[in-house]
């Protein structure tokens, strides 16, 4: 079984990460981590929301689960690739991070993750 740890983000299309991160941040409180014109990402308490351009990012819409280590992700991707769809192998990110994406039974993109900047 994978050791999740918790729920990594939710990622959601938009027009402008510029003006969804601002919007986030001034009406909600969020704190940007991180934007560039094709993703960005903010966090309030704990909690991640990734905004992706539309027609433009390589990130599909999806939500993240977290793990504790890179060797969890390969560990997770050996277990999961004869079970579901894999879309992307395990890769590192201009973040730290690394991850794969994969269909769940229903379609639902994932990306099971190991985030270096999140405790």
């Amino acid at each position: 079984m994978i050791d999740i740890k918790r729920t990594g983000h939710t990622a959601i299309e938009v027009n402008s990460v510029v003006q969804a991160t601002k919007f986030y941040k001034d009406n909600f409180g969020f704190e940007v981590v991180y934007v560039a014109d094709d993703w960005g990402i903010v966090r309030k308490n704990g909690d991640d929301l990734a905004f992706i351009k539309k027609g433009v990012s390589h990130h599909p819409p999806h939500f993240g689960l977290r793990v504790a280590t890179t060797e969890e992700v390969d560990s997770a991707y050996e277990e999961l690739k004869t079970k579901v769809k894999i879309l992307k192998e395990p890769i590192g990110h201009r973040d730290g991070s690394y991850s794969f994406y994969f269909a769940d039974l229903d379609k639902n993109v994932v990306e099971l993750i190991f985030d270096p900047n999140v405790a």
